[in-house]
């Protein structure tokens, strides 16, 4: 938590105690204050994939999906077969963070799951556990891992970035976006509020690749300039 949220919180705790009677920290004008990020970098695809290869079957299937869709690891994790419309090659998410369901492509332009899905059960859970039931906490399987992962690259002294989860989601947002693709489309389907938000990923375009997006994108079928 930040401190400006850490005193807020206080403030508000001495209002409702009655010590004081107005929360200053709520009258101040946060937009003079620009907000810091760091810059997003997407893991490097040796290391991917060496992680996948360490993973039990039914996590890196959940990784290959999280990498070809974007979609959050929540979403993955609680998939099923009823989500998947192989006709239409969509996918229903129901569990996303908004609360909000969403219907997804598995073809984009920041990957293909198609080889995934074909393949994927078309009832029950999508990617079980060894015991055959979804996970119950993918990230404390998956920092196994990649602890696993780090230890052995570290002594065979092989090139390895660690890399979380959601990084997977932004190197797909970053690929989209490379590929030429739409930036509201693309705010869409990661189930995004504004596309404020999706404009994190603007910072690892090239100059040539930003001007695409800013002047060719479209939104709801109208030209922007």
């Amino acid at each position: 938590m930040c401190r400006r949220c850490s005193a807020s919180r206080l403030l508000s705790t001495c209002v409702a105690w009655g010590w004081i009677t107005s929360n200053p920290a709520l009258s101040f004008d946060r937009t003079i204050i620009r907000e810091r990020r760091d810059p997003i970098t997407p893991p490097c695809p040796d290391s991917v994939a060496r992680v996948k290869a360490a993973c039990p079957p039914g996590m890196a299937a959940i990784l290959d999906l999280l990498e070809q869709t974007g979609m959050r690891e929540n979403e993955a994790v609680s998939l099923t077969g009823d989500n998947v419309d192989h006709e239409r090659q969509q996918i229903r998410l129901l569990r996303t963070k908004t609360s909000r369901p969403r219907t997804i492509a598995w073809v984009t332009p920041g990957g293909d799951a198609t080889a995934l899905l074909e393949q994927a059960p078309r009832t029950g859970c999508l990617f079980p556990n060894r015991h055959g039931k979804p996970y119950r906490n993918a990230a404390s399987n998956y920092g196994q891992v990649m602890r696993r992962v780090m230890a052995r690259c570290e002594a065979e002294s092989i090139f390895f970035t660690r890399f979380r989860i959601h990084d997977l989601r932004h190197a797909f947002a970053i690929r989209w976006l490379k590929a030429g693709g739409d930036i509201y489309r693309l705010s869409r389907h990661l189930g995004h509020t504004s596309v404020k938000t999706t404009e994190i990923y603007l910072s690892a375009l090239t100059a040539d690749e930003l001007d695409r997006v800013m002047h060719v994108g479209t939104k709801d079928g109208t030209v922007t300039t």
